[in-house]
């Protein structure tokens, strides 16, 4: 590209504001809501763009690709490229860019808060509760005390990837004994107690764990990875948490569980379909814990990923980038 001519970055989902105003010191920034975007204004600014700038509702495919011609760089403000086909961008010579561990602190942080929420719950002293005689005082304390808690519990997770690592470390922090699986010989992290995190077949791990969290990447052989076969394992009061990919589960499969094991918790913050369905079949029970995709979803969390910027100003100014993308195997 000469370097008299500024270059193009089209953005379909919105930005943090500091990286944003970062961006627009080096680029003409054209942004368009993919949700609300006008088809024909899209495809003319498609028509421009040297650069393509998404997050998770933004397919990128050839018919995507078909209409952006000077297209240089994808990037992806975020960790999973499930919505990129980056097979496609290869073949173009379109380099794609992402945000590995931007996300990490505030999925763990998710994770452990709706743990906490479901085997620790507190409830505090509420102006109801006043005045408060010695007698009352007693039956408050006695009544919060929780059965169950995350000392001591078995915790599974599933893909021991960034998050997973990040989640081992900081569930035995607070007395949590660890077990994995990941499909990759991957080397667990050291952890603070010293104790050893426990390599497992995904079976034996839905055997083993009171706790399951899920963190396993978007490539295909993840579809329905939980099926009738891996619930059919699972303890009929496990804690299940999803926070990676709504597809990894199989829907029916996980309600069936649910509705035959009222003691079990199913905390799922991504969907097969988003927004969730009207038809899922896992809206109607109590222990499904369904949340809008907000795992990631602190301000700090999104401008790191918003920070994908620069790799997209280094592209185009013909430098590698820091966190280039590659096709899951």
């Amino acid at each position: 590209m000469p370097t008299n001519i500024q270059p193009v970055v089209l953005i379909t989902e919105p930005l943090a504001q500091t990286p944003r105003a970062w961006l627009d010191r080096h680029a003409r920034v054209i942004e368009h809501d993919i949700i609300k975007a006008d088809r024909a204004r899209l495809e003319s600014s498609l028509a421009q763009a040297h650069a393509l700038i998404v997050r998770t509702y933004t397919i990128v495919d050839q018919a995507l690709l078909d209409q952006a011609p000077n297209l240089r760089v994808v990037a992806r403000a975020g960790v999973g490229l499930d919505n990129i086909d980056l097979n496609a961008c290869k073949a173009r010579g379109i380099a794609v860019v992402h945000t590995p561990k931007a996300n990490t602190h505030a999925v763990v942080e998710y994770t452990i808060a709706m743990l906490l929420r479901t085997l620790r719950p507190i409830t505090p002293i509420t102006p109801a509760n006043h005045p408060i005689n010695p007698t009352q005082w007693a039956a408050l304390r006695h009544c919060a005390i929780t059965p169950t808690s995350c000392v001591g519990a078995k915790l599974g997770i599933i893909g021991l990837g960034s998050i997973g690592s990040a989640l081992a470390i900081a569930a035995d922090a607070i007395g949590m004994h660890i077990f994995y699986h990941d499909i990759a010989p991957l080397a667990p992290p050291p952890l603070p107690s010293g104790r050893a995190c426990t390599a497992m077949s995904i079976d034996e791990l839905a055997r083993t764990s009171e706790i399951i969290s899920v963190h396993v990447d978007g490539r295909e052989s993840n579809d329905h990875l939980l099926s009738d076969s891996f619930f059919s394992q699972l303890k009929p009061d496990c804690i299940l948490l999803n926070t990676s990919r709504g597809f990894v589960i199989d829907e029916h499969a996980a309600a069936r569980f649910a509705a035959d094991n009222p003691s079990a918790t199913l905390i799922l913050d991504v969907h097969t379909n988003e927004p969730i369905a009207e038809s899922s079949p896992l809206k109607n029970y109590p222990n499904v814990i369904c949340t809008p995709h907000i795992a990631a979803a602190t301000e700090h969390a999104k401008e790191q990923m918003s920070w994908v910027v620069r790799d997209v100003i280094a592209v185009l100014n013909n430098h590698p980038p820091a966190f280039p993308a590659t096709p899951a195997h």
